[in-house]
């Protein structure tokens, strides 16, 4: 299925895959760093900002490479194929280890939240 974005730009489902799993990584992260703020106001323990902060690395990455003139999103690349046609990539990276931090961490954050009730 094509939608049509407006005069001829097309928007395929593979680049809405593509690029819905490329900003779920800033999505899962930004909410990973917050569990781990919440996790710091209970335990007291400074580990929980060390790796809050550690959880917001995409966006720095995104700083750099805006700072660097490089491309913001990298889900496609624009290449040449070997007979000089234009190619376009898409990548598509799971966010498979932010979906098992924010598990993680709402596990956590469920436990205290027993203990203060108990």
């Amino acid at each position: 299925m094509t939608l049509r974005a407006g005069g001829d730009t097309f928007v395929t489902d593979v680049e809405i895959i593509a690029a819905s799993l490329y900003f779920s990584n800033f999505a899962l992260s930004a909410i990973a760093a917050t569990l781990a703020v919440k996790l710091f106001r209970h335990y007291r323990n400074v580990g929980w900002l060390v790796l809050a902060a550690a959880f917001l690395s995409p966006f720095v990455s995104l700083v750099m490479r805006s700072a660097s003139s490089h491309r913001l999103f990298t889900y496609r690349v624009i290449g040449q194929a070997a007979d000089g046609a234009a190619q376009m990539t898409y990548r598509f990276d799971i966010p498979g280890f932010y979906i098992a931090v924010v598990v993680a961490l709402l596990l956590l954050l469920r436990e205290v939240r027993h203990e203060g009730q108990a």
